[in-house]
């Protein structure tokens, strides 16, 4: 995971900065000798109004086009029709900037003609060494339809065909061998559909919604306000009633290996300041995974301490994940409309870096842009002032827009000069959430976009999901499978390997303690007997004697070590859940080298990050009860009947009352029946994990078994010592507790009844 040096020093980072101050005051000197002679688009702060704490409100007309930037449910716009072009009064003069100022009066967009053309979109799906992705563009809003992906596949049995397709395009021969459908290409993100008013509105991804010019709120969604100018490029103009141009909007899109860069600016024509406000969409809510077994689609950030705690930005972007928030808490009634700055950002002066909408593998994140020097700005709060969002339900399906607004509501409006423009450009990643991109590729790694990656199943589990052990686990698998095996399936089980040879120090101590414990119980039955029939009604004073009883044969109920081997697998388990769910580089991975799928593409074990599908696969998930179903499986079946072997022929036997019998048979039907239902719609990569694990415990317990039966428990009754005796000649950590908690017993019963004083009045 190499890096350049220093990328992520924040002290080389300051002294960077330093060292561009010389030729920067020197530009500006070029810059106001030239300002009358050529004024162009540039990118960099511009003339950025300093936000301030002070309430302002936001301007009360509203566009044609639904909006969630500024806007609640009660505020939206119902109609998405496109205001008619005013009259033609004369034709239009861009001498504004350098000639006398317009008028802006009568403000309006500029309609221009729609032929019906279609937009050449960036990328092609032809090639996967040539483009990761395609961007369908349209002029609606000069947004996006959609993103799909070159080689990236909806099913592991069209991810396989692709394969084939790609490897026989390359070798130019084809016959025989056919592509994949295009419904089984991934699709990122596509443009929505909202309800806004009485009718159903299509709002493309990122598109622009208006641009607010001295109060005058300007709908530039419609088609016709935009006017195509080479490949990505659109252009908006907003105009008086004169047909004077007042001010210009420039948006460009155009492709970087797995990031969109979108190039925007606003600039004024009018010969005068100009007050402006900008909004457009962010990203909304990505589809769920097929399988839907877990919908963790979630909003990230990162962001930035503020200049007022790190103003030489020593600690970075922070993205640890407390910045979370899940699908189900935005499509709430009672959730906030402004996601951006909520109250911890406001209260200690966070500055937003990156924000994103993610599902269980992708993520579509907008960040900042390096200038044209090279610099990186890590805080995006020069373009998103404020993130609002609009929810909506269809068809059982919940819809979140986000909108991006600059500056925030509750601060003034930005004055561009004449001649200035204000630059609102951004990058967007559009990729899966993987190390190998987030955690060694720039801008990624020095926004600490890697922070994208995170497995956890939910925030009520985020204290029983250590991250570290998670990245530990899947380290350990990638050099089985890169370096040992070459498998993800065989590492799983090498992992298994390493993980029970870790513990098997304690759980061979805990088994041979239960073992000695179980065959100490059936030798004293017939007394522990004769106590129950002589003190059953008694209790206290039968856990007396029994526990008298133990003393003087020697038996410590201590030495099982109880679920101590079982807890300390608990944390793996749950970290190799996480793991294998969110780990894209497991997705539509097969085990046993994909020795299944050879017979006649047979989908068993053909993706370790869903369930096995051994008899069947369904063409289309369906639901069932409390799942999902996208097969019938067979290794949760499996788990269960090693379960029940497990618990019904390796338990050692012991004499226990009817309450322990009944909690025991409890405890068998959860592991038996509760566990494989659970896991059933699992990955078939956790569940693989789990019968390798129980099989190799059953070897482990047989060989355990064995030992002990060797050993001679037949031990002469000793007489009953007093406690402190006992407690010296103790050695063990567990006879010493044993004897203290007797001791302690003693003491309590030889003191009598506890005294009782009466109150004085």
């Amino acid at each position: 995971m190499s890096q350049p040096a220093g990328s992520k020093d924040p002290r080389a980072i300051a002294a960077a900065r330093l060292r561009r101050l010389i030729p920067m005051a020197v530009g500006l000197v070029i810059v106001l000798v030239v300002a009358l002679i050529a004024f162009g688009p540039r990118s960099g702060r511009g003339v950025d109004a300093v936000v301030k704490t002070s309430e302002a409100s936001a301007p009360t007309e509203t566009s044609a086009q639904a909006a969630p930037s500024n806007v609640d449910t009660a505020s939206t716009p119902s109609s998405p029709t496109p205001a008619p072009a005013p009259p033609e009064a004369k034709p239009a003069s861009d001498q504004g900037p350098t000639g006398e100022a317009h008028s802006l009066n009568g403000l309006h967009v500029k309609q221009v003609a729609i032929d019906g053309a279609a937009i050449t979109p960036l990328g092609s799906l032809e090639d996967p060494s040539a483009a990761k992705m395609q961007v369908q563009l349209t002029r609606q809003g000069a947004g996006i339809v959609e993103i799909p992906f070159t080689d990236i596949w909806t099913t592991a049995a069209a991810r396989r065909q692709a394969a084939n397709w790609y490897a026989a395009k390359a070798s130019a021969q084809t016959e025989g061998i056919t592509p994949p459908l295009e419904d089984d290409r991934y699709v990122l993100a596509r443009e929505s559909q909202v309800p806004i008013g009485d009718q159903l509105v299509t709002i493309p991804l990122l598109s622009a919604r208006s641009l607010t010019v001295n109060g005058t709120e300007l709908n530039l969604v419609p088609a016709s306000c935009w006017q195509a100018a080479g490949p990505g490029a659109f252009i908006a103009e907003i105009r008086n009633d004169q047909n004077e141009a007042v001010a210009r909007v420039h948006r460009k899109y155009s492709l970087n290996d797995w990031d969109i860069l979108l190039e925007q600016h606003v600039e004024n024509l009018s010969g005068t300041n100009l007050s402006i406000r900008w909004s457009q969409y962010g990203p909304p809510n990505l589809e769920a995974d097929r399988s839907r077994y877990m919908d963790r689609r979630r909003f990230r950030y990162g962001w930035l301490l503020g200049p007022k705690l790190d103003p030489d930005r020593l600690a970075g972007v922070v993205a640890d994940g407390s910045q979370l928030l899940e699908l189900t808490d935005v499509a709430s009634e009672s959730a906030s409309s402004v996601l951006w700055p909520n109250e911890d950002a406001v209260a200690e002066g966070f500055e937003l870096s990156w924000f994103a909408s993610t599902n269980r593998y992708f993520a579509l994140a907008i960040h900042p842009t390096e200038s044209p020097t090279g610099h990186l700005d890590l805080s995006l709060q020069s373009v998103v002032g404020e993130i609002t969002r609009l929810s909506a339900k269809i068809d059982d399906e919940v819809v979140i827009l986000t909108g991006l607004a600059w500056p925030a509501r509750n601060a003034p409006d930005l004055v561009l000069a004449p001649g200035e423009a204000k630059s609102l450009s951004m990058g967007i990643y559009a990729g899966p959430t993987t190390e190998r991109i987030l955690g060694e590729e720039e801008p990624y790694v020095a926004l600490h976009m890697d922070g994208l990656i995170l497995y956890q199943m939910s925030s009520f589990c985020a204290i029983c999901t250590f991250q570290w052990l998670a990245h530990l686990l899947l380290a350990v698998l990638a050099f089985f499978d890169h370096w040992v095996v070459f498998d993800w399936g065989v590492a799983i089980i090498l992992l298994v390997v390493c993980v029970r040879a870790l513990l098997h120090p304690i759980t061979r101590r805990s088994q041979m303690g239960m073992q000695k414990f179980g065959k100490q119980m059936q030798r004293l039955k017939p007394e522990i007997d004769k106590l129950q029939k002589k003190h059953g009604g008694d209790r206290k004073k039968m856990q007396e004697e029994q526990m008298r009883l133990f003393r003087e044969h020697g038996i410590n109920p201590l030495q099982m070590l109880g679920c101590l081997p079982m807890f300390l697998q608990m944390p793996i388990w749950i970290a190799l859940y996480a793991a294998l769910y969110f780990s894209f580089d497991l997705r539509q991975q097969p085990a046993f080298w994909g020795v299944f799928q050879e017979f006649g593409g047979w989908p068993f074990l053909a993706d370790l990050a869903s369930p096995d599908h051994f008899f069947w696969e369904a063409s289309e998930p369906f639901h069932f009860f409390l799942w999902n179903i996208t097969g019938i499986n067979l290794l949760p079946l499996l788990m269960g009947l090693i379960f029940f072997f497990q618990q019904k022929y390796m338990t050692p036997a012991t004499s226990m009352s009817p309450e322990q019998e009944t909690q025991q048979k409890i405890m068998r039907i959860m592991m038996v029946v509760l566990f494989p239902i659970m896991l059933y719609s699992a990955p078939s990569g956790l569940t693989l994990y789990i019968l390798t694990s129980s099989s190799i415990g059953i070897l482990e317990s047989r060989h355990i078994r064995k030992q002990v039966d060797a050993m001679d428990f037949d031990m002469p009754t000793r007489q009953a010592q007093p406690a402190r005796a006992a407690s010296k000649a103790a050695k063990d950590p567990q006879s010493r507790a044993y004897a203290k908690m007797m001791e302690r017993r003693n003491k309590k019963k030889n003191r009598g009844p506890e005294k009782r004083f009466k109150k004085r009045k």
